[in-house]
């Protein structure tokens, strides 16, 4: 620790006489830590963190699949979830839910809200209690139950302004009156249904876009997700979905969704979320991996410029018994040091395009409420930092730590040898940059 606290302090003195240098730098190296710390973070939310339920490895969603097609990820009908729910044993609950629009009038402007319909269980399936109130009943998710909605949190603070008397009021939907049962909590999201869902309502054979000769006449609009009982696994209730559809199509012969060709797939809940945006994501960190190692390149090349400069420290500290171990592990020290700077300015500007990445994919991306930077996006800039660190400043040091006693030691001496090979690996590190360079700007045209 010692020595190394004595080469941290000597690579500062060295890296503070260069302001220009070491500006540009570390500039450069946080424009590429910056950016894989950015799609990290969106990474991290979408494909590494757990969905913000109890147990969330046990929620399933299950949904239409087309064997011919290879297609999947398509509504259900009202039968077939009825049905599953009706004689499953693989699932402890199962839920239907489908997205609703409703016309709020009686306060003020009258407004557009987006909604959704959901089986009474669906709270329960998920395991998320209302903030308030209490979650739907099974008697309201009846023909002719009650008219009574869940409302968010931002409904509740922008129309009632957080009072808790807002439980028990009623608001006029689509021109009927609606009780208010609950108000949801303020981070709960359910990425199927979107980030910008306000009221939440029973009775999914309700929908105001669907008939009721289409709900029972087997039109596909529900989505369904349901909870895996204690020691079965999703294969396994694979297995019992499959048996299940072969009875239902015995049962309904005369509906669409009795196709043989049609199936029920069950897929862990989080991977069917980001099923659409994976492979896009994964290949943005691809894109910007690759800027990094053109950044450490870039780098590389200025110092091993600069080290046209430092060629006589370099021979005078060899004479005076420094061993090559040493030198190197003095300009790695620099170089770490000045990947450590700018993995710090790195991680400011990803905090902020962070936020700006999650506002504008607030459309296309789920779970982009749950994009920040935590302890594990600091903890993945340090690494990258010290990665970029030693990749950038591994061969300079290689390079520099042999030095040419009697030529560098002599004011007029160039070092021929040491030159070419210097010139040799600059000329290396250029034409890497450039093929990468190369490689991004052809990629998104394939």
């Amino acid at each position: 620790m010692a020595t190394f606290s004595q080469d941290a302090r000597y690579a500062i003195r060295v890296i503070s006489k260069s302001p220009a240098f070491t500006a540009v730098a570390v500039v450069t190296l946080a424009l590429g830590i910056g950016a894989n710390t950015a799609i990290f973070s969106v990474a991290n939310a979408l494909l590494l963190r757990p969905l913000p339920y109890p147990q969330p490895d046990r929620l399933v969603l299950l949904s239409a699949e087309k064997k011919v097609a290879g297609t999947r990820g398509g509504p259900l009908t009202f039968p077939r979830v009825t049905f599953i729910q009706q004689q499953s044993r693989s699932f402890s609950s199962v839920a239907g839910f489908t997205n609703e629009v409703f016309n709020l009038s009686g306060r003020g402007d009258p407004e557009q809200l987006s909604s959704a319909r959901v089986s009474w269980n669906f709270f329960e399936t998920l395991g998320v209690p209302p903030a308030l109130g209490r979650a739907f009943r099974p008697e309201e998710d009846q023909p002719g139950g009650d008219p009574v909605v869940l409302i968010s949190n931002a409904l509740w603070t922008r129309v009632f302004a957080r009072n808790p008397s807002a439980v028990g009021q009623h608001l006029t939907l689509d021109a009927k009156d609606c009780t208010i049962i609950g108000v949801l909590p303020p981070d709960f999201r359910f990425g199927f249904l979107g980030s910008a869902v306000e009221i939440i309502a029973p009775r999914v054979f309700d929908l105001n876009i669907i008939t009721p000769q289409q709900v029972r006449g087997g039109s596909g609009f529900l989505g369904a997700v349901a909870r895996l009982e204690t020691g079965v696994e999703i294969g396994q209730a694979q297995a019992e979905v499959n048996a299940l559809s072969a009875a239902y199509r015995a049962d309904n012969p005369t509906l669409p969704d009795a196709d043989p060709a049609m199936a029920v797939a069950v897929g862990n809940l989080r991977d069917e979320l980001v099923s659409n945006v994976r492979t896009a994501v994964l290949i943005l960190f691809g894109a910007v991996s690759l800027v990094l190692v053109i950044a450490c390149a870039n780098v590389a090349s200025l110092l091993l410029s600069r080290a046209l400069g430092r060629k006589r420290e370099i021979a005078v500290r060899t004479a005076m018994g420094a061993s090559r171990t040493e030198l190197i592990r003095q300009l790695l020290t620099e170089s770490l040091m000045l990947a450590l700077l700018g993995g710090a300015l790195g991680a400011v500007l990803s905090s902020w395009g962070t936020r700006v990445l999650a506002s504008l994919a607030e459309d296309s991306l789920p779970r982009t409420s749950e994009i920040h930077t935590d302890g594990y996006v600091l903890l993945f800039t340090v690494a990258v930092s010290i990665v970029a660190g030693i990749l950038f400043g591994l061969a300079p040091a290689l390079q520099i730590s042999r030095p040419d006693l009697n030529t560098d030691l002599r004011s007029e001496g160039r070092g021929a040898t040491s030159g070419r090979r210097r010139h040799a690996l600059r000329n290396l590190l250029v034409v890497s940059q450039v093929a990468l360079s190369l490689v991004l700007l052809i990629g998104p045209a394939c």
